[in-house]
């Protein structure tokens, strides 16, 4: 059971209040375009990304790269519920920022920030002043009012990355009885080589474990299945060589490790919403209108 307490939206700035009531995993296996901003009001949550397993709890804020495979779910069966809010950027709206204000490199900063942090009472309520203020500008609509939103933005964010930069984000779990440590080294084994055809067997004589046992571990830790992992890291990096690249379509399946370019289609419109012809259709549309990022 969840509850919607306030959604608001201008160009390129997107904000979200969730409850959710008991256990809940996210069901969608899945990267992004857009920058996350999560912060914990009530409760914990696991955090899954770059190959390990992170615990987040009243207080913290995560922050979430684009493109960062990641997957968050409920740390036990007897989960009672959390309440979050998440606050979206869009690239375009993060390069503007750093086009309007060129020493802030908030680019960057999120690029090589991305992950947990505690917050202390002080940042606590300077996040949650941002929260109101957001709402209160996206409701009234008064003149300007995108405007101020996105000054208030950009100020939180100056704030932030004064704070942040000088802080290491928190540390994964550590492994402990092997559970961690083997989640750990498969979930790194199959990023380094998702271009093959990695099967149960290969894995479990790799590791010297049952399949059973890898398959009931992984998506214990991780929240995927070993077929979805595999997946969504190739449709990353498909993703990646459509952006950057001139290779056909069926190059691109092939350098990623699908046998079939029709399987690779309808697995990249599974996570992506559309084609890999339509994505990059879709490019040559958005690429004019990106500013330059400074460096």
């Amino acid at each position: 059971m969840e509850k919607l307490s306030y959604y608001a939206s201008i160009e390129g700035i997107s904000l979200e209040h969730m409850v959710r009531y008991g256990k809940f995993d996210m069901r969608v296996k899945h990267f992004h375009n857009e920058y996350e901003i999560f912060y914990i009001l009530e409760g914990t949550r696991s955090f899954f990304f770059n190959n390990r397993n992170f615990v987040a709890s009243k207080g913290d804020l995560i922050l979430i790269d684009t493109n960062l495979i990641h997957m968050t779910k409920s740390v036990s069966s007897n989960d009672s519920g959390h309440n979050r809010i998440i606050l979206y950027l869009t690239p375009d709206k993060v390069q503007e920022f750093d086009t309007k204000y060129p020493t802030l490199h908030l680019t960057r900063f999120l690029h090589q920030h991305y992950g947990v942090y505690h917050l202390t009472e002080a940042q606590q309520r300077a996040f949650m002043d941002l929260y109101y203020l957001i709402k209160r500008e996206c409701n009234e609509k008064k003149h300007n009012y995108k405007q101020a939103v996105e000054l208030a933005v950009t100020t939180y964010f100056l704030y932030l990355t004064r704070e942040l930069d000088i802080r290491m984000p928190e540390t994964p779990l550590l492994p402990q009885e092997g559970k961690h440590r083997h989640v750990y080294e498969i979930a790194d084994y199959l990023s380094q080589n998702y271009e093959q055809d990695i099967s149960l067997e290969a894995l479990a004589d790799q590791f010297f474990l049952s399949k059973y046992y890898i398959c009931r571990l992984f998506k214990e830790v991780t929240g995927y299945t070993i077929r979805e992992y595999v997946n969504v890291i190739r449709i990353q990096h498909a993703k990646q060589l459509l952006e950057e690249t001139d290779y056909s379509i069926s190059k691109i399946a092939e350098s990623v490790g699908y046998g079939s370019t029709t399987h690779f289609e309808q697995t990249f419109k599974t996570y992506m919403t559309m084609s890999p012809l339509k994505y990059r259709k879709n490019l040559d549309i958005i690429k004019p209108l990106i500013l330059p990022v400074n460096p």
